[in-house]
């Protein structure tokens, strides 16, 4: 029987090409396509063998990571790439610049002192990324055999739209800001946007550097109120993100802090790691609070742990918007601030690297509208400031 995911590992390093081909050979229904030690052997093994994924060193000789990465992606935009980081600034800064270019999403290598627990830490991240690229996969062929994986194509306004997701629930995909929304009677009281908005809200996972390199840069400078974000990585990488993300826009980007207040025209990114929240200090000023409490959803920082602590201190005058990524975090959160009042938007799955979140919110009736990446930023912004005042 042919395995259904053909992988290619590319490391400089013979232990580490070692370790990720035993693991790699461990999965049911995986195939180890071979190994290449540095970019060039790699793209031509790649030629030859055509693989599903490619597991590839950021730091390599003779065409490191993310010189391989661009030609992969060039030359063969089918094949998924994922990172192998070392966990230093230097690893970072270009494993963030790799997800900006197309890398479906990255392994910190472990340093830990048990070789045991480090290949386990290994085989479990694994583990999860080559289901999501086995369901990208099985995602374009269903493409290619039925030509239209296309959702509701944008409307002219006035037009409207209803889009149905897997079970009978409807949801509004508009092309302008429209005040009636057309749901069902039984959703009404959860679809009216708020009076003002006060804050947005952002939950992204995998596929999200990208997706944000491309929206954020759109948001004006002087953005009339804070966006407070979630991007599920580890430490040290969401500084990276938010540093590269600051340098290409107008509006400030930075990565969060215990105590901080909370300002207009700033965006606040959950540092990895930790838990952000939002809560009121003795002179209820709003600001940042970091905690170490346990996962939640698998995750630290989590969506719905920041979006749950923003319901409670704004009320329903908050814009939650879900982009791409896998699992369910966020939903939960969603349907605590559209019970405050709140508003919620979701990337469609057409943009989606991974429509997890993004479908999980929907498929919880949870979505007042999906929309797809490229009008995201111009969506926030003209339902943020036209409720300002």
């Amino acid at each position: 029987m042919e395995k259904d995911l053909k992988i290619l590992v590319v490391d400089d390093t013979v232990t580490y090409r070692q370790i990720l081909s035993k693991i790699v050979s461990g999965f049911e229904n995986v195939e180890l396509l071979g190994v290449a030690s540095n970019g060039k052997i790699a793209l031509s093994k790649i030629k030859l063998k055509n693989p599903d994924l490619v597991l590839l060193d950021v730091f390599m000789p003779e065409m490191d990571g993310l010189e391989t990465l661009d030609q992969i992606k060039k030359e063969h935009p089918h094949i998924d790439v994922i990172m192998l980081s070392g966990m230093d600034r230097e690893n970072a800064n270009l494993t963030v610049k790799a997800l900006a270019a197309g890398a479906l999403d990255f392994i910190p290598k472990p340093r830990g002192t048990s070789v045991d627990d480090n290949i386990a830490e290994l085989r479990t991240a694994l583990s999860r990324l080559i289901l999501m690229a086995r369901t990208r996969k099985y995602s374009r062929q269903a493409r290619g055999i039925s030509g239209n994986n296309t959702p509701a194509t944008p409307l002219s306004a006035p037009e409207k739209r209803i889009v149905k997701s897997a079970a009978p629930k409807k949801i509004l995909l508009p092309e302008t800001d429209t005040e009636n929304l057309i749901t069902p009677p039984s959703e009404n009281r959860y679809s009216r946007k708020p009076e003002r908005i006060d804050v947005v809200v952002m939950g992204v996972s995998t596929g999200g550097p990208n997706a944000l390199q491309e929206m954020i840069p759109k948001l004006d400078g002087d953005f009339p109120v804070p966006i407070l974000a979630v991007q599920h990585m580890p430490s040290m990488f969401t500084a990276s993100l938010a540093a590269r993300l600051d340098k290409a826009s107008s509006i400030k980007v930075v990565e969060g802090e215990d105590g901080q207040l909370v300002k207009k025209g700033i965006i606040y990114i959950a540092p990895g790691g930790r838990h952000m929240i939002v809560k009121k200090d003795r002179f209820n000023n709003t600001v940042l609070g970091l905690t170490d409490a346990l996962p939640v959803n698998s995750c630290r920082p989590s969506v719905d742990v920041l979006f749950h602590s923003v319901a409670k201190v704004y009320g329903g005058n908050v814009l939650a918007i879900i982009l791409t990524g896998m699992g369910t975090d966020g939903v939960s959160g969603v349907a605590a601030i559209r019970r405050r009042g709140g508003y919620s938007i979701v990337q469609d799955e057409k943009t989606s690297v991974i429509w997890g979140m993004p479908g999980a919110v929907v498929e919880a009736n949870e979505a007042n509208e999906i929309i797809p990446l490229d009008r995201m930023a111009s969506r926030i912004a003209g339902i943020t400031k036209k409720r300002r005042f």
